[in-house]
This record gives C-alpha cells, sequence and structure tokens, in this order.
C-alpha cells in the first residue's frame, strides 16, 4: 500500500485527488494521513469527501475514514465500473470543478454519465466556465473529449450549482505545447446570478478595456441569470492563440466593485500571457497528471508549489522514466513514460 503525508509540500487537497485519480487508474491502494494538516479547517471538508465518495463509486472502493473532518484516509480500490448514471451533492458551495478535475481520467470510453450539485464559482477552484472551455480545449489537443453541461451556477455562500459530465471519449497520446503562437482574439463571459444586468456589463468593458493594448478582437458574452439558488457574479476571459489556449477569471463579492473583478482577470491573462509559455498559471498545474499518464512536454507560466507536490505524487503512483523540470516563471516540464 502506498503512504502518503498529505502535509508535505502544498499540503492542500490536490493531493488527495491526485491520489485518488491515479489509484483507480493504477488499481494501487493507499493510505494518506495527516490530510489538509496546515489548513485552517484540517481533515476532509465536504468537497473532499465527495471526490473520495466519487470515485469509491466509480472503483467499488474498499475505504476507510471517509468521514467528515477525517485526517487519515485509507482507499483500496476494486477495478473501474465500465457504465451507469450518478448524481452527488456537496451539501455546500464546496468546488464541483475540482471534483471534475479528479474523475475525467476515469470515465475516458467508459458509458458514465454524472451530476454534481455544490459550487461552480467559487473562490480557490477554476471556475466552470474555465474548465468548459480552456481546460477543454487543452485536453482536445491531447486527444480526449468530454460534454460538460452547465445546468445552474453555484455561488459561495449558498451552493446549489448543478453541472453534468458525460461523453467523455478519446485516443490520449504523448503531446508537446511549447508554444503558445500568435494571439487571435480573446473571448469571455461575465456572468451574474440574482443580481442586477448591469454588473455583468460592468465586469465586461472594465476587462475589455485592460485588454486593449494587445491589439486584437475581444468579445465578452452576458450570462444573466435568475431564479437560481445563489447570488454572485464573476469574469471568466479565454486567450485563443495558434497553437495553445490562456485562460483567467476572477469572481465577485460583496464590496468588490464590478470594475474591479474585470480588471483582475484581465490582468493575470496578460501576466500569463507575457511569459510565453504555451498555458497559463492553472493549467501548468493540472497538466501534469496529463503529461504523467500519457508522456508530453510543455511550457506552463509559473511553476508553483502546487505544482512541484503534485509531481511527487504522480511519482509515487506511475512508474516514469525520466521527469525533466527547467526554469519556473516560465517553465518547461517533459515526462517520459
Amino acid at each position: 500500500m502506498i503512504e502518503i503525508d498529505g502535509s508535505f509540500g502544498e499540503g492542500g487537497g490536490q493531493i488527495l485527488r491526485t491520489s485518488l485519480t491515479l489509484s483507480a487508474l493504477t488499481n494501487k491502494p493507499f493510505v494518506i494521513y495527516n490530510i489538509r494538516a496546515n489548513r485552517p479547517k484540517p481533515g476532509l471538508q465536504r468537497q473532499h469527501l465527495t471526490a473520495v465518495r466519487v470515485v469509491k463509486e466509480l472503483t467499488n472502493a474498499i475505504t476507510k475514514g471517509d468521514t467528515l473532518n477525517s485526517t487519515r484516509l485509507e482507499f483500496k480500490p476494486q477495478g473501474l465500473v465500465e457504465k451507469g448514471d450518478f448524481t452527488f451533492d456537496v451539501g455546500t458551495a464546496g468546488s464541483v470543478t475540482l471534483i471534475i478535475q479528479t474523475i475525467l481520467p476515469l470515465m475516458i470510453n467508459r458509458k458514465i454519465r454524472i451530476k454534481l450539485k455544490g459550487g461552480t464559482d467559487v473562490p480557490k477552484s477554476p471556475s466552470i466556465d474555465y474548465i468548459k472551455y480552456t481546460f477543454l480545449e487543452i485536453l482536445n489537443k491531447i486527444g480526449i473529449v468530454v460534454n460538460i453541461r452547465l445546468i445552474k451556477r453555484g455561488h459561495y455562500p449558498e451552493g446549489g450549482g448543478e453541472v453534468e459530465v458525460s461523453d467523455v471519449r478519446g485516443e490520449p497520446k504523448k503531446f508537446s505545447l511549447t508554444e503558445f503562437g500568435k494571439l487571435i482574439e480573446i473571448v469571455g463571459i461575465s456572468h451574474v446570478s440574482n443580481l442586477p444586468e448591469h454588473i455583468a456589463i460592468r465586469q465586461a468593458e472594465s476587462a475589455k478595456k485592460a485588454l486593449e493594448k494587445l491589439g486584437v478582437n475581444i468579445k465578452i458574452e452576458k450570462d444573466i441569470r435568475t431564479n437560481e439558488s445563489s447570488r454572485g457574479s464573476g469574469i471568466f476571459l479565454d486567450a485563443i492563440g495558434e497553437k495553445s489556449f490562456m485562460g483567467s477569471d476572477s469572481l465577485g463579492e460583496r464590496g468588490k466593485r464590478a470594475e474591479i473583478v474585470g480588471e483582475e482577470a484581465a490582468k493575470q491573462l496578460i501576466e500569463d500571457l507575457n511569459t510565453k509559455a504555451a498555458v497559463d498559471r492553472h493549467m501548468s498545474d493540472m497538466l501534469m497528471l496529463y503529461a504523467g499518464l500519457y508522456g508530453g512536454e510543455y511550457t506552463g507560466s509559473q511553476l508553483t508549489l502546487h505544482a512541484r507536490t503534485n509531481i511527487e505524487v504522480i511519482k509515487r503512483f506511475l512508474e516514469l522514466k525520466n521527469v525533466e523540470i527547467k526554469g519556473e516563471h516560465p517553465f518547461y516540464l517533459k515526462i517520459e513514460i
């Protein structure tokens, strides 16, 4: 059984999520202790517990310690299921996008449909628009196609969002994403739920103003929603290049002007584009798992502690021939399997 100290490196929930994904794919059991030990609320919170329960269901796993606030988990997968319709409710505004990251590799070419309820646009996790567009656009480049349907948005603290993931298919292959290429255009979505439409308009206009100096066409759609379970706003931006994509997002909050929300997303995107890397800071972390599974190389805008921790977890489960990392901002990563 693989033993993992959940407090090492970045010490967050990603250690657990990567372990769950790779345990399911390799059929290797693991035990993780000191789960999120350095966090204000250590142990399994509802979002992490839901991720455990989803992967448990998909692998018929035998578990011990999968309870709220638990700091130790034993997970013994019994083999991936081939089909099924499932629904899981986080019960809070816990991020469904982080759960999607965990389960997508397990759904490839299997007849599985999963509905997730919880937070779709919440702090410290990628927005559902980033996942639907930038993340899936990059996955498409390495041979994976995914259908994600946004039913309802869920904002902090109410949650109540709904997303359906299905029809995950493809033939993933070794990949090379080392150049972004010429910037072609920037598209985006500015959204509000149960709030005035002018907030979405102001977010979009502010982002456009900050992005004008890039000299490309900018198209930001408005997504105005009423009668949902939560209130909130945010904006997502997607930079389309000749060879790759970069995304960014920002969320509104009480007392934060809509103009600041738009500016934040734009500035983050510009910072990542200026590194001349192929993928943005979020994808720099997420793509690492796929490089470990299928072999590949890419340039990312930032080598974070989060990413350094992730590669160490990947090494525990997968037998990799070679891992090469150069630089930090930007960085180059190559994994040979």
